[in-house]
């Protein structure tokens, strides 16, 4: 039988729950070898991951100039930090009614030390990975540089195929490793209806960005959003069902190219460019995931500056993170560690939780994309907002 990603990784939190209930010595002991063995081979693709698909990303711009390109990328950079600033803030309000319980220092229980601790250290640090990232990719598109362009593109299909063949399969492993720890400490189930508010905090925040986003690209464009966000009704509900912002991108597009006050060279430049480049809906999923792990392991919420600096790298990693499963989770899986602290154990809860919420927000990035290319339609489109008589009538496809 074949499972998709979803359920393996619930298997996997399901048998580690199990073992960890047991609390047989020997069995932790195995499961805590695997965590530190499958958690150093999770971190040695880290700066990997930064590198492939942000100088990629930047690569592939190469050739496209001009303003629209700017002010579109442009546009879904800061919409996708203001959305992860938003959801930050919604973090820092709610979270600390959620009653999370961390047990720390002597309360916590002691678990079975490994039988042997297998180390891998990633080859450069998440920073140093940033940078040459940028650099690879800005000079791919300076002058004529076939050869890095080449480079970094398929040094970006190497690290996809290395995902979905080995970091893919390994991560219902490694989650059960992570819960069979989780359990062995009595953590658990005093916690488990918080991540049921801490999905339903997302999905709350998410709706309302859509809504935010759609109100501010009617007052620009000054017609009706609700015609555009009807026709991306089914995207939206496609989206939720694969998971997959590259899938539901033909329906978007379609769907989009039915709103008659929209130009059509605009809706057919900006809905396939946002795929790619428009992320709120995953920044908004991982911004309060983070906050909400950092407050189960640590007992509190990163600091305001922390949390700013996470925000403003989190809007740029996020670009190109769209070409694997929870590929938005694993590129910021860098950031998660190196601004946030969080260890083998936080990272595999992050993992996990995005998953389960992955549907949401690859619904909202795509439903999203609609909004934009209504305002970026009022300053580039040949049918600019105020001459177009507003019209309702779209065709929506069930």
């Amino acid at each position: 039988m074949k499972f998709g990603l979803i359920p393996k990784l619930l298997i996997g939190l399901a048998a580690g729950i199990a073992i960890g209930l047991l609390d047989v010595d020997w069995m932790i002991r195995i499961t805590e070898t695997a965590r530190i063995l499958l958690g150093g081979i999770i971190k040695f693709f880290i700066p990997l991951i930064l590198i492939a698909f942000i100088a990629a990303g930047i690569a592939d711009l190469r050739g496209k100039t001009g303003k629209l390109l700017s002010f579109t990328v442009g546009l879904s950079y800061v919409d996708t930090i203001i959305a992860s600033a938003l959801a930050a803030l919604a973090a820092y309000l709610m979270i600390p009614s959620f009653g999370i319980v961390t047990t720390t220092g002597e309360e916590a229980a002691a678990i079975a030390e490994p039988f042997i601790e297998i180390n891998i250290p990633p080859i450069m640090d998440v920073m140093s990975a940033l940078m040459l990232a940028f650099v690879l990719g800005i000079g791919a598109t300076w002058g004529k540089s076939p050869t890095i362009t080449y480079a970094v593109t398929e040094f970006r299909e190497i690290i996809i195929r290395c995902i979905n063949k080995l970091v893919i399969p390994i991560l219902p492993f490694f989650i059960a490793t992570i819960f069979a720890g989780v359990a062995a400490k009595g953590d658990l189930f005093s916690n488990i209806a918080i991540f049921g508010k801490m999905f339903g905090l997302i999905i709350g925040m998410q709706l309302l960005w859509l809504i935010i986003e759609y109100v501010l690209a009617g007052i620009v464009f000054k017609q009706n959003p609700w015609t555009m966000f009807k026709a991306l009704i089914p995207a939206y509900f496609t989206a939720i069902g694969t998971m997959s912002s590259a899938v539901t991108m033909p329906v978007a597009l379609k769907q989009a190219q039915k709103v008659k006050y929209m130009d059509r060279d605009i809706v057919d430049f900006v809905i396939p460019l946002c795929n790619t480049v428009h992320l709120s809906g995953a920044a908004i999923g991982i911004t309060v995931g983070a906050a909400t792990v950092s407050m189960f392991t640590t007992g509190e919420l990163p600091s305001i500056t922390t949390m700013i600096a996470f925000v403003i790298l989190l809007g740029i990693i996020e670009v190109g993170a769209v070409g694997v499963p929870g590929g938005s989770v694993m590129a910021s899986l860098g950031i998660l560690q190196s601004v946030l602290g969080f260890d083998e154990a936080a990272l595999g809860l992050m993992i996990t939780l995005f998953a389960i919420q992955d549907g949401f927000a690859t619904a909202t990035n795509v439903t999203g994309d609609g909004a934009l290319a209504m305002i970026i339609n009022r300053f580039f489109g040949k049918k600019q907002g105020p001459d177009v008589p507003a019209s309702s009538d779209v065709t929506v496809d069930a």
